[in-house]
């Protein structure tokens, strides 16, 4: 080759070579060949084309040349080898020039390997796209801006069955026609494409009764919006359990409602008759007659025994409904175990049980509890203590620390134990274990009471036990800071007049003998009904009024209401007496405006003792 001709080679600008087409050997290069393959122009003069080119075409296209079937080609890709050994793809035009001595190919060569790796990277990131649209049980859709679409996965099609057309506003006007409120719908595509950046949801509910769940947010690109994006995402089971769940929740609180109802209507149903039949006996027992007394003291024993199995049940039905309501506030433990100590002392003595009782520093071993409730299942797991033990047998009772926020309030007996077996069936209502069951009184629900009431009071009840030597049982409560109560301060009784507001004959004579046998120096009232009883305050004006809930004529709340209104009656105590003790019912007649509220069957002691407060002039807390 003239230098002249290399001088132009070298100035082109990329990459030549010439080939003698007979026998496929190099025969010139330029300086582009240098840089791009890596050989000197010297190294490649005489070297054949195929060691450059590998693929397989291009062995089969020289082999044409040769024989004179194929003279030009243009723009071909092929790969070829550097001289370090790495492939180089390349863009490749072969021109065949006839020359003084004969056929010559001049290749022209690009280097597009950068542009190869774009291009298979970007066709690696589509079909990551595509696979990840098509991958998901969603509907995926791609708009424009002007909400053109430029994209979707096929759920679209099986949502909405449509098939695509130039049109995009077109998927959404066939996406409305199939909606519960198709103008709900556009009002919504109005407002996501007036703001590029807004993002919105939105619940559609279809005529053939599917539910999707729509997500809009806006497409960014170097956090620039050029397009939306549209989720559909089908929530029609959701929606259908959702229902379940509303109807179900609906039913369950019609059916504590109504058990809440039978609840009330039960306690005042039993605790009205139980009303007659202990006032009665308790006023046998007052009686000289050695006879009445027996009978009395027979009759009031199964009634307080019926009475206590009553409320057991009701009180254990109300925690299942969630309706107990319960004072939590601190309590000093050491009042609480010498109360129960004192009242269930006589029953150690006649069981020929020792009771011992702990000497405890008052103030030290405070707990947040309600104290009423707290007494309650104290004194039935003394009571147990003493019923099941031995005779000559020992209760004791201490407190430790349980944890760093608990105090363990443990009640230890000397019996016959308790085996594992039995052990397992404590804590069930209505189980009573052990081999003395059918011997000793009891209703089978105290430890199931016990337990429940100690959950409410985030508290817990344990028990363990060794045949042969006795049982533990122990109620955890939570710590609290000491709180001193103030004492009540005793005064003298004095004569009032009280009236007596109840349809019940047996009530109203109870009541009658009580104040006529207890406190004779009290005028008595009575009254049958709310009209009478409302004539009778206004005329007498008495210091206290004891009302019934429910009377023929009104509610014990409408009476009081009344007496609220007059200018004479406004300021007499009124307290309720009545068959219903449920926790709702004493909150709802103190939120009223009640002074005070006895539950029956009344206890005679308890109820003297409030009746004379309210007529000291101080509002009593419930008994």
């Amino acid at each position: 080759m003239t230098p002249s001709a290399q001088i132009l080679l070298d100035a082109c600008g990329y990459a030549v070579l010439a080939i003698n087409p007979a026998n496929g050997l190099i025969v010139a290069s330029n300086m582009e060949c240098e840089h791009l393959l890596g050989y000197s122009q010297a190294s490649l003069i005489g070297q054949p084309i195929a060691d450059i080119e590998i693929g397989l075409h291009d062995l089969f296209f020289w082999e044409e040349v040769r024989q004179g079937s194929t003279t030009s080609v243009s723009a071909v890709q092929s790969e070829y080898r550097h001289e370090n050994g790495s492939l180089i793809t390349v863009q490749k035009t072969v021109r065949c020039i006839p020359t003084e001595k004969g056929l010559l190919c001049v290749l022209s060569v690009h280097d597009v390997s950068s542009a190869k790796r774009l291009e298979d990277e970007t066709a690696r990131s589509s079909s990551l796209l595509a696979a990840t649209l098509e991958s998901t049980h969603d509907g995926i859709l791609v708009t424009d801006l002007d909400g053109k679409v430029r994209n979707f996965n096929q759920r679209i099609h099986a949502i909405w069955q449509w098939q695509p057309t130039d049109n995009g506003i077109s998927l959404f006007t066939h996406m409305a026609e199939q909606q519960q409120d198709p103008a709900g719908f556009l009002h919504w595509l109005d407002t996501i494409y007036q703001d590029p950046n807004h993002s919105d949801q939105l619940e559609c509910p279809l005529k053939d009764g599917r539910v999707l769940e729509l997500t809009s947010t806006p497409q960014l690109l170097k956090n620039q919006a050029i397009g939306r994006l549209i989720t559909m995402h089908d929530i029609s089971e959701l929606k259908s359990i959702e229902e379940e769940l509303r109807l179900a929740r609906d039913a369950a609180q019609a059916a504590n409602r109504a058990k809440s109802d039978f609840l009330s209507h039960m306690s005042h149903e039993l605790r009205t008759p139980l009303n007659a039949i202990l006032g009665f006996a308790q006023l046998l027992e007052t009686e000289t007659d050695p006879t009445a007394h027996e009978l009395g003291s027979y009759i009031a024993k199964a009634g307080w025994h019926l009475l206590e199995l009553i409320n057991e049940v009701l009180d254990l039905a109300s925690i299942d409904a969630g309706k107990m309501k319960l004072r939590i506030e601190p309590v000093d433990l050491t009042l609480v175990i010498q109360d129960c100590c004192e009242l269930t002392r006589h029953l150690a003595s006649v069981k020929q049980i020792h009771l011992a009782e702990p000497h405890l520093p008052q103030n030290r071993f405070m707990a947040q509890v309600d104290a009423r409730r707290l007494k309650q299942m104290l004194l039935n797991l003394i009571s147990n203590a003493i019923k099941y033990n031995r005779s000559g047998g020992q209760v004791e009772i201490t407190i430790t620390a349980a944890d760093e926020t608990h105090w363990r309030l443990m009640v230890s007996d000397t019996g016959n134990g308790i085996s594992a077996s039995d052990q397992a069936l404590l804590f069930q209502p209505f189980s009573r274990v052990g081999a003395h069951q059918l011997e000793i009184e009891g209703t089978g629900i105290g430890l199931a009471f016990t337990r429940k009431l100690a959950h409410l009071m985030s508290g817990e009840v344990g028990m363990d036990s060794t045949l042969g030597q006795g049982s533990r049982f122990w109620i955890d409560l939570p710590c609290a800071i000491m709180q001193m109560q103030p004492s009540l301060e005793n005064s003298e009784l004095k004569t009032h007049t009280l009236l007596y507001i109840e349809d019940d004959l047996l009530s109203q004579q109870l009541l009658a003998r009580i104040i006529a046998h207890h406190r004779p120096s009290y005028l008595f009232l009575q009254a049958s009904d709310a009209a009478s009883g409302l004539a009778l305050a206004i005329s007498a004006e008495p210091d206290l009024i004891l009302l019934d809930m429910h009377l023929p004529d009104a509610s014990g709340a409408a009476v009081l209401e009344q007496l609220g209104k007059g200018e004479n009656t406004r300021q007499i105590p009124v307290m309720a007496l009545s068959g219903d003790a449920g926790e709702e019912e004493i909150a709802h007649a103190t939120k009223i405006g009640f002074d005070g509220y006895l539950s029956k069957p009344v206890r005679l002691d308890s109820t003297l003792a409030l009746i004379d407060k309210m007529l000291m002039g101080k509002k009593p807390k419930r008994l």
